[in-house]
């Protein structure tokens, strides 16, 4: 998608942080682009709170829920199996969210950074640098 198509598009309000879409997503660029360099910034400002149903329906429940805990892990194993790297920027400081974010960076190989908001910018830019091969 070109940028001038990614600003142009509506937003959608969906409740919840559906960390699972995102990553399933990314596992399909990743698919479509196999000869693409496998790096996965996860930017986000709250633990994983919704997933899609088999049927493309999305389901939310806070505290999260325990298969939407395990989509989204499920999610994270898969496309780790296409030897992505990984950087979770947490954008809020939160205790549940750094602790979910610590697991499945240490579950993937990858790391958590948290960077201030003004820093957001420069540090996906500088971890996207950092992981290229």
């Amino acid at each position: 998608m070109e940028l001038g198509e990614l600003v142009g598009l509506e937003g959608a309000y969906a409740q919840g942080t559906n960390l699972h879409h995102a990553l399933l997503l990314a596992e399909r660029h990743l698919r479509q682009h196999p000869d693409a360099m496998p790096v996965v910034l996860v930017v986000t400002d709250g633990e994983p709170t919704a997933h899609l149903e088999p049927d493309g329906e999305a389901y939310f429940d806070y505290p999260p829920s325990p298969y939407t805990l395990r989509a989204t892990v499920g999610a994270v194993d898969r496309l780790t199996g296409t030897g992505a790297a990984f950087t979770f920027l947490r954008a809020r400081d939160d205790p549940r969210l750094a602790a979910f974010m610590d697991d499945v960076a240490r579950r993937c190989g990858g790391r958590v950074v948290a960077p201030t908001l003004d820093g957001l910018g420069a540090e996906v830019v500088a971890d996207y640098l950092r992981t290229r091969r």
